[in-house]
């Protein structure tokens, strides 16, 4: 036993040190950028200086104010980072889609179109509800592990070859990539390969890579930000103005939001109605407020346990008489802050378990207060990749 726990540390670390999903220090230059292109934007129309949208959003509660970079900590979460189903964290799709997409139709284009649609309201729906979270209570947003710096994240993975395909002029989007790791198996066609641009890493047209390469070319050889980072910065500084706005005048906050996603999410074959985004045979919301309302987004995006009950029956291998019945009773503490260094150990969900179980089968000659079992257990739960492994 001790040697098969071993060599499961063993793999989950190499599996780590192997996977270069996302480049901490591309997201710390992008922040930083969008914060200083904040400060110094000029008064103008209804809006105050820069310099004081970002002190207020600091007195607020909505960023800290700190030299250090906070963006780049959510990807120590490892419930995000590798549960297929939250990799809208990351602005990309669970892979079911892409599955989908290759087994339903022949054209690239159309498969691309197809997983774009499917994909795309998942990820606005986290867009909208962690937007809406920092407006109404900005604190609480931050204290439940979710807040700006996870909404500036997932912003900033929207603008990564590796995450999305958009527009080389017009930056709209034409698809979002799935994570290889996710699956075991892919089907033929989903690792096909994005057209060679030279002196950029190799891409896929569908899939995030193992190695990651495209996440880190956020700078050239000289330290410039590449045209996508830029674009990445302006999003994050309009993101942070937006918030300022909405915080201001709260009856404008959907309004805001919904402007804020028609511009920086845009797919290049929609047009932009008031409340959607209109393809030709379909259309996708610019606003999840029932959900948002009803907390039902944030149980969808970002759900955790807190108590557990198990009913259980258990018998000896071969041995049929000796049998025991139980009830377990679990307390569970969800994850919390997401944007610290220590995030990684704050971000495992733990808890502990109470179980008692009746053994008269087994010890024959006890009555039934006597043949109780007690059980005292305390758990964490570790994440890994490969179908949404736990």
């Amino acid at each position: 036993m001790l040697k098969k726990t071993n060599i499961m540390i063993w793999l989950f670390l190499v599996i780590i040190n192997q996977i270069n999903a996302h480049v901490p220090k591309g997201h710390e230059r992008i922040e930083k950028e969008a914060f200083l292109l904040l400060k110094t934007q000029i008064a103008s129309g209804n809006l105050p200086n820069g310099l004081e949208i970002y002190n207020f959003l600091v007195d607020n509660g909505v960023i800290k104010k700190s030299d250090y970079a906070n963006s780049s900590y959510p990807d120590l979460d490892l419930g995000r980072q590798f549960l297929s189903d939250r990799q809208i964290f990351h602005f990309m799709a669970d892979n079911r889609y892409v599955v989908d997409a290759l087994r339903n139709f022949d054209d690239l284009e159309t498969q691309k179109q197809y997983v774009l649609q499917k994909s795309l309201p998942d990820c606005l729906n986290m867009v909208y509800t962690l937007f809406r979270e920092v407006v109404d209570n900005p604190e609480g947003a931050n204290k439940a592990g979710r807040g700006i710096y996870v909404l500036m994240h997932a912003v900033m993975d929207s603008y990564s070859r590796e995450h999305t395909i958009r527009d080389a002029k017009t930056y709209e989007l034409e698809s979002i990539k799935s994570w290889q790791l996710s699956r075991l198996y892919w089907p033929e066609g989903t690792k096909v390969l994005e057209p060679k641009i030279e002196g950029r890493a190799e891409a896929m047209v569908f899939l995030h890579t193992n190695s990651g390469l495209g996440d880190a070319e956020w700078e050239d050889k000289e330290g410039n930000l590449n045209p996508e980072s830029k674009e990445a910065v302006k999003a994050v500084k309009d993101l942070l103005v937006a918030v300022y706005q909405a915080m201001l005048k709260k009856e404008n906050e959907e309004k805001l939001i919904k402007e804020y996603i028609s511009i920086y999410f845009k797919p290049k074959r929609a047009k932009v109605t008031k409340d959607y985004f209109k393809f030709k045979n379909e259309k996708i919301s610019l606003s999840y407020l029932e959900g948002y309302a009803n907390n039902y987004n944030v149980l969808k995006l970002d759900r955790y346990p807190l108590f557990s009950h198990m009913l259980f029956w258990q018998r000896g291998l071969g041995l049929e008489n000796n049998s025991a019945f139980g009830y377990e009773f679990g307390y569970h503490i969800t994850p919390r802050a997401a944007f610290s260094s220590t995030s990684f150990f704050q971000r495992l969900p733990y808890g502990f378990i109470f179980a008692i179980n009746e053994n008269t089968n087994i010890l024959t000659d006890a009555n039934f207060v006597e043949s109780l079992q007690v059980k005292a257990v305390a758990k964490v739960l570790i994440y890994l990749p490969l179908r949404n492994l736990v």
